[in-house]
């Protein structure tokens, strides 16, 4: 089942879908990143 049937005309597309799991992603990872650098700023 390709992507584009299973998100319909009236839903995203996949594109969209992609765009913004990996916009996602990339906030998650900084977030991730940056809580971190605090942490082991404090600890040490």
């Amino acid at each position: 089942m390709e992507i584009n049937d299973f998100l319909n005309g009236d839903q995203l597309t996949g594109r969209q879908a992609a765009t913004i799991f990996f916009l996602w992603l990339a906030i998650v990872l900084a977030a991730g990143i940056i809580l971190l650098l605090f942490t082991s700023a404090t600890i040490s």
